[in-house]
């Protein structure tokens, strides 16, 4: 499992942030995620990682509210068969607006990770071997990694445009 965070800060109260976030809209801020035709259902997941080809893939969204020693939570997973993804919002007051805190925990699928090591593999000059496979499994872990903290950002900066364009409705 890999984890990734991010945070922003929003002028917004918390009551409108937090039901922005029981929203399915301000999930379909998140990169690469878009909703079907219909809008409800599963919604469309394009996966644009290093090394492997881009994928398209049908994930299933939900939402759930969470709340902890009086701190308000607002948890998510979008899962499909490639990519699993459990996610944590921390709403918490800060001046005029809020601060948002999110944490992504990925679960990749045994087969993408494979993919993305037999690319490294066939371009790689260690001989294959347990330890070379470790160490491309390592690499693939932090290539992966990266583009997971960079989605979270990208995430959080299209939430905040969301939710300060009007806060009601289809994303910015």
């Amino acid at each position: 499992m890999l984890t990734v965070t991010a945070e922003i800060t929003v002028s917004s109260s918390p009551e409108e942030t937090w039901g922005a976030l029981g929203r399915r809209a301000a999930y379909l801020c998140f990169p690469g995620v878009t909703s079907r035709a219909n809008g409800r259902g599963p919604v469309n997941h394009l996966l644009d990682l290093p090394i492997v080809d881009r994928q398209e893939q049908s994930a299933n969204l939900s939402v759930v509210r969470a709340g902890r020693n009086g701190r308000r939570e607002r948890r998510f997973r979008l899962r499909s068969s490639l990519v699993r993804i459990a996610g944590r919002w921390r709403i918490e007051p800060d001046g005029d607006g809020v601060r948002l805190s999110v944490t992504l925990d990925y679960e990749i699928a045994p087969s993408l990770k494979g993919q993305a090591m037999n690319v490294l593999r066939s371009g790689s000059p260690l001989p294959i071997r347990t330890d070379a496979d470790a160490i491309m499994s390592r690499a693939v872990d932090e290539f992966f990694e990266t583009r997971f903290a960079e989605h979270a950002a990208a995430f959080c900066n299209a939430l905040r445009a969301h939710l300060e364009s009007g806060r009601q409705g289809e994303p910015a």
